[in-house]
């Protein structure tokens, strides 16, 4: 009787790969480890992923569903920060992994960026106006988030990180109350000639 293909091997090497980034991070990531941990061989994952390079970037693909679902299910701009900052806590294995070598990969040219798409939504919701007027405030208040997400990874048991995560949080809410410091058209620059350019 010929042998049936395992439905469902691919995603449980992908679990493995996973619960080893997740816990041990980049050095616990080797080919054999997640081939015991998936019951499975080396042979077997190298057939699923061509290399470890392959099999971080669907790990990254998915912390990144894990996040995007987080954090869109925000009720408002202010929660959104506070989900992020939270994610990044308590996953900084993965948050370093996703802003990592696979960043290029997952945030490139042309990729859907659906956690942009939604803070742009949410702030003409709020604010008024069309969503990319907002581009520069979003900006800034990723970057102020992402910074402070930074800063919490490198070394997650830091007692400073309370701190940054703190002032994060009063920066973006400042940021917030003060929208209309970006203008209503922020994504506008004003050129020499006076004429208004893309920036």
């Amino acid at each position: 009787m010929p042998r049936t293909a395992d439905q469902h091997l691919q995603e449980r090497i992908l679990d493995a790969a996973h619960n080893l980034w997740r816990t041990r991070g980049e050095k616990g990531l080797t080919l054999r480890g997640v081939a015991q941990q998936a019951g499975t061989t080396t042979t077997t994952v190298y057939k699923k992923f061509r290399d470890r390079e392959a099999l971080c970037l669907a790990i990254a693909q998915r912390v990144e569903e894990r996040l995007v679902k987080l954090v869109t299910s925000s009720e408002s701009l202010e929660e959104f920060v506070r989900r992020y900052l939270h994610f990044a806590e308590t996953h900084p294995q993965e948050y370093r992994l996703l802003y990592g070598a696979a960043w290029p990969e997952i945030f490139g040219k042309g990729r859907p960026r659906q956690i942009q798409s939604w803070a742009l939504n949410q702030f003409a919701h709020r604010f008024g106006g069309q969503p990319q007027d907002y581009v520069q405030a979003n900006f800034a208040l990723f970057l102020a988030a992402h910074g402070a997400a930074s800063l919490i990874t490198a070394a997650p048991r830091n007692p400073a990180n309370i701190t940054a995560r703190d002032s994060c949080l009063a920066i973006c809410d400042v940021l917030l109350k003060n929208i209309r410091i970006f203008g209503p058209s922020a994504g506008l620059t004003e050129s020499k000639t006076g004429e208004t350019d893309q920036s």
